[in-house]
């Protein structure tokens, strides 16, 4: 008898599925794997992805002409809040770089000496030299204290 109820339970269940499957209209029977089939929600969440990769590219090119922009004008506050910007679409070594040079300029060393090291690990090499020449110059300056 056990068995023959518990068989009677697995087919039931596996027709539920199968017709939840084959008759996608019927929504008090859909289950949760219906949605995967679905071309149209799955066009949908491609065409998000492409929607949000491009508002991403506008706004890296945004803030990161934003920031040379800055670095040139030697507008230094405005570096940094742009290159955390920029850092925090894509972290590449020229922002990390001008970023570092801001706070050079400022005088916040330790932050400095962080971004160019990150920005001498992505590769950049303006980055690497600024770092060099910022540990001689945090060299001399205990030197002299």
């Amino acid at each position: 008898m056990r068995k023959k109820l518990l068989a009677t339970a697995m087919m039931s269940f596996v027709m539920m599925s199968a017709q939840a499957q084959v008759y996608g209209y019927d929504d008090y029977v859909r289950m949760p794997t219906m949605d995967l089939y679905d071309n149209g929600v799955m066009g949908m969440a491609l065409n998000a992805y492409r929607e949000t990769a491009e508002m991403r590219d506008r706004a890296f090119k945004y803030y990161s002409q934003r920031t040379i922009e800055a670095y040139y004008d030697k507008r230094w506050y405005d570096v940094i809040e742009n290159a955390n910007q920029t850092i925090k679409i894509a972290p590449i070594g020229g922002a990390f770089f001008m970023r570092g040079a801001a706070f050079e300029a400022l005088g916040y060393y330790k932050e400095a000496l962080r971004d160019y090291k990150a920005g001498k690990k992505d590769g950049y090499a303006d980055a690497a030299y600024a770092l060099e020449a910022l540990k001689a110059r945090m060299k001399e300056m205990k030197k002299k204290k």
